[in-house]
């Protein structure tokens, strides 16, 4: 288990240290540790039944508490384990639920920027606290953790975008190796994104809407902007989804031409040696009353109109721009 204090700053506590003042306590433990805590929790068994079948982003309201669970994909692994946790808040402490320490490290690189850059809440916060009064909530350092997991989605789906490009570059230099097996998975890489930018869309919208009041309207807010990153981001990966379409319609035009143009090359051998072929049906008949038979320049007259009838066909199929 970790505890943090959350006011003007992000502070680790150690063993046995209390947070200051009003400010908001931030734990971060396993599941087992929150199924054992002494801590009366509204609704604990909702939870810990969520934690052990995570399969989505998704958030609930509940009478004194919100909570949900998050089903992160890994960016250098879309199609391989994802990285999940839970949350629950109430007007006084957060909850995380983790099993791993990806969690731990992440609010570690958070602290880091509010200790050296300052956060987004470190002026808000102070303002706030000016005008109203108001100690630091909970519910605003689980905003920061939820902007900070997608800060850099644009530049990945950037980086994405620009992977595709070289794809098509590709494409249109040569046909390579296993494409279409290429296309396949990053069709299913971006739907894996599709999903969960759609799941985050519905999150943000749900803890927005605040049925349980316990948020304030500067918290739903700032869930709203979420919602509203996220689905600029579901738009960034539908247009993706898009462009792998075309790229694979362009790849089965390609495979459509080449075996058209060698239909057609079949077409013309095909054509050519037509004439030829009835040449050697007919004179393989051996009627005996048949002249060319007993001719003594058959057999090179035979070879020399089959010569005049292939570089007529060849001169023909050229004028016609077939070959």
């Amino acid at each position: 288990m970790v505890r943090y204090s959350f006011g003007k700053r992000l502070t680790r506590l150690s063993d046995g240290e209390r947070r200051e003042g009003d400010d908001a306590c931030i734990t971060v433990m396993t599941l087992e540790e929150f199924r054992e805590a002494k801590e009366t929790y509204l609704h604990r068994k909702v939870l810990v039944h969520s934690m052990e079948n995570i399969h989505y982003c998704k958030a609930e309201a509940y009478g004194g508490c919100t909570m949900g669970t998050f089903m992160i994909p890994n960016k250098n692994n879309l199609l391989g384990e994802k990285f999940s946790f839970g949350f629950y808040v109430t007007d006084s402490e957060l909850i995380l639920l983790d099993e791993g320490d990806m969690l731990t490290e992440i609010i570690r690189r958070m602290e880091d920027i509010a200790s050296k850059e300052g956060t987004a809440h470190a002026h808000a916060g102070e303002e706030r606290a000016k005008e109203k009064g108001t100690p630091a909530a909970p519910a605003e350092f689980l905003i920061l953790l939820m902007d900070y997991l997608i800060r850099n989605d644009v530049l990945f789906l950037q980086k994405y975008e620009a992977k595709l490009e070289d794809m098509e570059d590709e494409l249109l230099d040569h046909q390579p190796k296993n494409f279409y097996e290429t296309v396949i998975v990053s069709r299913k890489e971006l739907l894996a994104l599709h999903t969960y930018y759609e799941q985050l869309i519905s999150l943000g919208e749900e803890l927005e809407s605040n049925d349980n009041h316990l948020f304030s309207e500067g918290e739903c807010a700032g869930f709203g902007m979420f919602a509203s990153r996220a689905s600029r981001l579901h738009d960034h990966v539908e247009m993706l989804r898009e462009y792998v379409f075309q790229i694979r319609e362009m790849y089965q035009s390609q495979i459509a031409s080449n075996q058209n143009q060698i239909m057609s090359w079949l077409t013309v051998v095909t054509t050519i040696f037509l004439p030829l072929s009835l040449l050697v049906g007919w004179y393989g008949m051996n009627f005996a009353n048949m002249p060319e038979l007993r001719w003594k320049y058959g057999y090179a007259g035979m070879i020399l109109l089959s010569i005049v009838i292939v570089a007529f066909e060849i001169w023909f199929f050229k004028k016609k721009k077939i070959l």
